[in-house]
């Protein structure tokens, strides 16, 4: 029976480790993610000389995953508001969406820094403004990509350890 709950608290911890290493591993793949999310964003904008609402609904019907339903949600919200400014409901709704991914508020305020540009009528400007949220973001993932792959074996290789810690202390 000792021999039984053991082995259980040890893959528990072991679990647990595992479960931090695949946070790492998702917040960068997120970040990533919102790089090509900016890259298509630009495009709409530069080459289909699409509206910045307009992209943002065209990238919701492209994209299959959770950031493309995060882009028709906001499209809809702006499309509900009426005559309200895109970027100021477009802050706002991708914030309180993007908080629910393993991102830090550091990225999310990286990615959201062309709707603080309100002012920009001129699709130069908008598309210059989403150009240096995707460098802030594309240094972000550069940092993570340096450090993930030290924080990934020590989160493994602590709640190994810890579990071994705790079937030692327990038996």
């Amino acid at each position: 029976m000792q021999m039984l709950g053991g082995g259980m608290i040890l893959c528990g911890c072991l679990g647990l480790g595992m479960w931090y290493r695949g946070q790492f591993l998702m917040r960068l793949h997120m970040t990533r993610e919102l790089i090509c999310l900016l890259d298509q964003w630009i495009s709409e904008i530069r080459y289909n000389r699409s509206t910045l609402p307009e992209g943002c609904r065209q990238i919701g019907r492209q994209r299959e995953d959770r950031l493309g339903e995060i882009c028709n949600r906001v499209y809809r919200e702006y499309a509900e508001a009426g005559g309200t400014g895109f970027l100021e409901i477009a802050g706002d709704s991708f914030r309180r969406q993007l908080e629910a991914l393993p991102l830090k508020k550091e990225e999310i305020d990286q990615f959201l820094i062309f709707a603080g540009k309100e002012g920009y009528a001129d699709e130069t400007m908008q598309i210059r403004a989403m150009e240096l949220s995707k460098e802030g973001l594309e240094r972000t993932a550069t940092a993570q990509q340096r450090e993930i792959t030290q924080k990934c074996r020590l989160a493994v290789g602590l709640g190994a350890m810890s579990g071994m810690f705790l079937v030692l202390l327990l038996l």
